[in-house]
């Protein structure tokens, strides 16, 4: 009598912990089970590759010096280019200048040349023009932002190739054209949309002495590369 009596009592401990153990489950489900839903996340990601480049938006035009020089009594002329680079490239480009013939200023249809202009340090462009003797063609480079003119046409108000200035505009760093590619512009991130502009100037100087008649032509060229 006794072990049926415990026995009754032992399976409804059992039935009512297997209630109770069911009636959590029931409604830790109905509470957590919402918020599982609301939690699960696929994240991804989505590439695009832009590639850089570069163009002459402007490109430099021929030269025809503002003025005829007599060949004998002597005299000087000037002339002027300008070119637009823009480029999307993060680091920048070099901007290089070369001649297609040495001397640059060749007699067209007859032997004679103007000589390429010599500065008075080699390698580093003059701050003044000078041509004590002879005559020599030469060129000078300015910048719509002077930090991106190569370092030996910045100058420090009285010495090129030193200094963050562009003093004189085109009034300083005179250089000579040469068969060897000169950089004039070297940036260091990608332009404005409206680009970065160069602008050339040319010079010539004949002294008194005696110079060949005719016309003379200097062929150059300007080679923008993304760094």
């Amino acid at each position: 009598m006794k072990y049926s009596m415990i026995k009754k009592i032992y399976v409804r401990q059992v039935v009512a912990v297997s209630f109770f153990l069911t009636l959590t489950l029931a409604l830790g489900f109905v509470v957590f089970e919402p918020a599982i839903i609301r939690a699960v996340e696929d994240q991804f990601t989505i590439t695009q590759t832009i590639t850089a480049e570069i163009a002459f938006t402007t490109a430099a035009q021929n030269v025809t010096m503002n003025g005829s020089i007599a060949g004998i009594t002597g005299g000087n002329a000037w002339g002027t280019t300008t070119s637009v680079v823009t480029t999307n490239n993060s680091t920048g480009f070099t901007m290089t200048i070369v001649a297609s013939s040495s001397p640059a200023m060749q007699r067209v249809g007859g032997s004679g040349t103007i000589s390429d202009y010599t500065p008075s340090t080699a390698g580093i462009p003059d701050f003044a023009f000078a041509v004590p003797s002879g005559s020599e063609f030469g060129y000078s480079v300015s910048a719509s932002t002077t930090a991106d003119l190569a370092q030996k046409f910045k100058d420090d108000g009285a010495t090129c190739n030193t200094g963050s200035a562009d003093t004189n505009g085109n009034q300083s760093c005179w250089y000579g054209l040469s068969t060897v590619a000169t950089s004039t512009l070297v940036t260091t991130a990608e332009t404005p949309s409206s680009g970065a502009t160069s602008s050339y100037y040319f010079r010539t100087l004949v002294n008194a002495g005696f110079l060949a008649a005719g016309t003379y032509n200097a062929t150059a060229t300007l080679t923008a590369v993304i760094n």
